[in-house]
């Protein structure tokens, strides 16, 4: 991935937690959990595994990546027709087999059926590493045997050290139709909307597809001008990122280019 010249806008954030010793207020400020929230979840899946390789959000491989394995997908109430994706919690339960410290999770699928994620209230299906990272040494086999779990959990910054946001260019791309996924969103990790602007003109909104996908529509017959810049707006707290000229104009279908900017919390 090619060396690319980035701007990095941040509106009202106070930088990257340091080993999330954040004070209590200062994350209720910024939209995430100060007290742990009663829900419900299930599990699927390996039981070691991820569940199912990207899902709803479009990630595709997920395991070996910086999202890893402890992944879920959530209901309609947590995905929120795909804003949701991306989204990061810590879940723990109070079995005698489970663990008293979170897990932490991020959002990768919709669950859209079962007892669980049928209903209104917020839900997760777990993916099997997920699941058994929550239970004590040697206690995993018993806590996936217990199926339907009543759970605390309570949402939480997104960190990828090291990682900034990657754009994936979706096959089919073209200077007619620009189509992508966002990965990897530090903090609120969620998107509410992004703009996109092509070489030195000002930024236009894009059209969210489906999952983490956004994609530029051509209406004036005229090919788009690269490089593109991407603009950010997250759903939790209104926080906003921009990469410069992120995308190449020559850009390759298929091909990630990662951005120099990340996101605080």
């Amino acid at each position: 991935m090619a060396a690319i010249q980035v701007v990095l806008l941040l509106v009202g954030l106070v930088g990257l937690p340091a080993a999330m010793g954040l004070a209590s207020s200062s994350m209720a400020a910024n939209g995430y959990n100060e007290n742990w929230v009663p829900g419900h979840a299930t599990w699927y899946g390996d039981p070691y595994g991820e569940g199912s390789s990207g899902g709803a959000c479009g990630y595709l491989q997920l395991t070996g990546t910086p999202i890893g394995n402890k992944i879920a997908a959530g209901n309609e109430a947590i995905f929120q027709k795909g804003k949701g994706c991306g989204q990061c919690y810590e879940v723990k339960c109070n079995y005698p087999v489970c663990r008293p410290e979170g897990t932490r999770i991020v959002i990768t699928d919709l669950c859209p059926g079962g007892q669980f994620c049928s209903g209104g209230n917020p839900a997760f299906d777990l993916s099997g590493a997920a699941i058994s990272a929550m239970a004590k040494d040697g206690q995993d086999g018993a806590l996936r045997n217990i199926g339907l779990y009543d759970i605390q959990y309570k949402r939480v910054p997104c960190e990828y050290p090291g990682q900034n946001i990657v754009f994936k260019v979706d096959a089919g791309s073209s200077p007619f139709w620009l189509s992508f996924t966002v990965k990897y969103m530090g903090g609120p990790g969620d998107i509410e909307s992004v703009s996109i602007s092509q070489r030195d003109g000002s930024f236009i909104p894009a059209q969210h597809s489906w999952g983490a996908n956004w994609m530029l529509i051509n209406y004036s017959g005229a090919p788009f001008q690269g490089p593109y810049s991407v603009k950010i707006n997250c759903m939790l707290n209104g926080h906003t990122v921009v990469a410069k000229d992120v995308i190449p104009a020559g850009f390759a279908p298929g091909q990630e280019y990662e951005s120099n900017v990340q996101i605080g919390f």
